[in-house]
């Protein structure tokens, strides 16, 4: 028989969703012999400027917000999961955070994401929820002892692990109870948000690009997605007219 033809794809994908991601696309190269796929792993905004500057992505997994930002570059997207925010510390939790409003304590250094990053961006509107209670000084403190952000969330991350911060505000399905001291955020504050896969319309390899969208929608990719403590997806409300 006829050796598989060689073809690549290439994927564009929001950094905090790397570890299912490697698993999915060694599931899908095994099942499609001869079909590599090269991955990226970026911020939700660097993926949008990637995409409006026309790269070829044949796969692409971002956040909604950011995707709005250029969805007429792509086909129209899949819902792929859900996440919220939570907080992490390290284990031994040297600025003794039990609790969302302490994030406010002096001293207390915070790692973020930047303010055009999916994460950054939902970390922002809790803390601007927090405030509604909380009064405008507690969002001024949070926003005061941010000491480190960075575009991409797996570097927010890392900070907590390096000792940059003593805390991060993170997706959920960053918080490796092994690895952190895990907070939780107050529903009443905490913001659900939905991340999408999708083909950019000048996709080199739209067909098996979009094979790839429905794995990920698949019984089989959506339990990778569970047990890595990612939501059930559900479909972003529209904003209002």
């Amino acid at each position: 028989s006829q050796a598989a033809e060689k073809v690549t794809l290439t994927a564009l994908v929001v950094s905090s969703a790397k570890v299912p991601y490697d698993e999915l696309a060694a599931m899908f190269e095994k099942s499609h012999p001869g079909v590599t796929i090269e991955a990226q792993y970026l911020g939700g905004g660097q993926i949008a400027t990637a995409l409006d500057g026309d790269t070829p992505a044949d796969i692409v997994l971002i956040g909604y917000g950011p995707l709005q930002k250029v969805k007429s570059k792509a086909v129209p997207a899949t819902t792929i999961y859900d996440t919220k925010d939570i907080i992490i510390t390290p284990k031994n939790n040297p600025a003794k955070i039990k609790k969302f409003e302490d994030l406010a304590n002096p001293g207390v250094k915070i790692s973020m994401g930047t303010p055009t990053s999916a994460v950054g961006t939902i970390s922002s509107q809790i803390i601007q929820n927090g405030g509604k209670k909380y009064g405008f000084d507690f969002v001024q403190k949070v926003l005061a002892n941010k000491s480190y952000e960075s575009e991409k969330g797996s570097d927010v991350v890392d900070a907590v692990n390096s000792g940059k911060a003593d805390a991060a505000l993170v997706f959920v399905s960053d918080g490796d109870p092994k690895k952190f001291n895990i907070i939780q955020v107050p529903d009443e504050f905490n913001v659900l948000s939905h991340y999408q896969a999708t083909v950019a319309k000048n996709a080199k390899n739209p067909k098996l690009g979009a094979e790839f969208v429905a794995f990920l929608v698949s019984k089989q990719g959506q339990a990778i997605f569970r047990q890595d403590h990612y939501l059930p997806p559900t479909e972003p409300t529209p904003a209002p007219k």
